[in-house]
């Protein structure tokens, strides 16, 4: 490590925001770890789940993580240690129920990314989102579901099971031990069918965007045929940061079977813009979000945006509660679409989703000018960190650019990415310090890694300067170079 990027660093850190301590410290840290499935919980060695995300903040080390999980930011945390201490403290409690609380976070996500009527549907993860998309197929199909999901292999990795109604795991968000790769209660006699349409070539190459709009098209016409309501997904951003089914042709199939069709827009990365959104859901759209992405709040925490006209046809015809009762907490839902669950409120949900939409409204204050001058400068200096690095290249550079802020990285030298990736979040040399990139995802024949900016990289940046990206950009490689050398 250089003398001048260590020195840039640590003026950085020192500059950062800390979060403020207090009595309910602790607590919080418990509850951020709870409420979800077998993921979001704690290794008794090591204190951090799966994916290496300790429960509370984590400043020293570099989060460039944000398409898989990032740790908990200051801003994040002191909000909801704050929120905690209002439903905790008894005078404070007294004014601020636990469900006005849950009403606000609702609220909150509406005033940023809803349109008119819209209604919005808490979940522990995104693909806890799916299931609800699912259920509300269901719903409004009142029969067999034909669930089409594209790119598998760039979404969640539980997602597929999930979306074919299954148990994804062995433990649910909230029910316990399940059969996992079983129906979820209540769906065994659903009829649910999946079906996928492939984003990629065998070889790991992008498919022409016109194909895949014509796959989507007719896999949709083939399951209204056949008697199926037809749940259709759109990739906003896949996990390598690529679109796949343009909006004209989802907004084209919904027009078309508005009766017998759902499109479901996964925008879990949480990389568009909010108008994307607001425009998704006045088309009839149903959008996935999460905040745990690109927001940068603590895993995990979802949510189903519902376009207005979807929402009046379940108050007449709501989703299945038997089904949802593992999943879901009745806070996490509006009142007029409530389901009666066993489990009144998912008080670990509600903190991450605090701690998620600080970040968010922080980002979303900063002018839209002045976050698209910031990504493209994160993206630039990461792409020329990339050029300048034996054996690193930008994947699928010769086939334009995808999201802004994320962008996947191949080793062409044959490092194993899977070990990169472990010895740059544990790395032997004190000098250098934890970095976090997106888990490697398979392309093709190889694993990817993926470099990530996010909302709080972005806030942070909008105060201190471009200076700020590349101090941790500069740490990053010269990690990922001794990295690539131990494995």
């Amino acid at each position: 490590m250089s003398a001048g990027s260590a020195r840039a660093l640590q003026e950085l850190r020192d500059d950062r925001i800390r979060p403020r301590a207090g009595a309910t410290d602790g607590q919080l840290r418990l509850l951020m770890a709870s409420g979800g499935d077998e993921r979001l919980g704690l290794d008794p060695a090591t204190r951090r789940n799966r994916y290496g995300v300790p429960a509370g903040p984590a400043a020293d080390e570099l989060w460039l993580s944000s398409s898989t999980a990032c740790a908990v930011s200051a801003r994040g945390w002191t909000h909801a240690s704050e929120a905690l201490a209002r439903l905790v403290t008894p005078q404070a409690a007294a004014r601020t129920s636990i469900g006005a609380f849950f009403d606000a976070l609702r609220e909150r996500l509406l005033a940023l990314y809803g349109a008119p009527g819209a209604e919005a549907v808490l979940s522990a993860s995104g693909t806890e989102a799916e299931f609800l998309a699912l259920l509300t197929a269901a719903a409004l199909g009142g029969g067999p579901v034909a669930n089409i999901v594209v790119g598998p292999g760039e979404t969640g990795s539980g997602v597929p099971a999930a979306a074919a109604g299954r148990h994804f795991l062995p433990r649910a968000s909230l029910g316990g031990p399940v059969a996992c790769g079983a129906r979820l209660a209540g769906l065994a006699e659903a009829g649910v069918t999946l079906e996928t349409i492939e984003i990629r070539c065998h070889g790991g190459r992008l498919r022409e965007a016109a194909d895949v709009d014509t796959d989507a098209v007719e896999a949709v016409d083939r399951a209204v045929a056949a008697g199926r309501f037809a749940l259709l997904h759109v990739l906003d951003a896949s996990k390598t940061g690529r679109t796949a089914v343009s909006r004209a042709a989802a907004r084209g199939i919904a027009a078309r079977h508005p009766e017998r069709a759902l499109v479901v827009v996964d925008a879990c990365q949480l990389r568009c813009a909010a108008s994307d959104i607001r425009a998704d859901l006045e088309a009839g759209l149903a959008v996935m979000v999460t905040g745990s992405k690109f927001a940068g709040g603590p895993p995990f925490c979802g949510a189903l945006l519902i376009p207005a006209a979807v929402a009046e046809r379940l108050r007449a015809a709501p989703p299945a509660a038997e089904a949802l009762g593992q999943y879901t907490a009745a806070l996490d839902w509006p009142a007029a679409l409530r389901p009666a669950t066993p489990h009144p409120a998912n008080l670990g949900l509600g903190l991450r989703w605090t701690a998620a939409l600080a970040e968010i409204e922080a980002y979303e204050a900063i002018p839209a000018g002045r976050r698209a001058e910031l990504l493209a400068a994160f993206d630039a200096a990461a792409r020329w960190r990339i050029a300048a690095a034996d054996g690193l290249a930008v994947l699928d550079a010769d086939q334009g650019a995808g999201a802004p802020g994320l962008i996947a990285v191949a080793h062409t030298d044959g490092a194993d990415a899977r070990k990169v990736y472990a010895a740059l979040a544990d790395p032997a040399d004190p000098a250098f310090p934890r970095v976090h990139l997106g888990q490697p995802v398979m392309v093709g024949w190889r694993a990817a890694l993926r470099v990530c900016a996010s909302m709080p990289m972005i806030s942070f940046a909008a105060q201190h300067g471009v200076g700020a990206l590349e101090a941790d950009l500069d740490l990053a490689f010269e990690a990922w170079s001794a990295a690539r050398i131990r494995a």
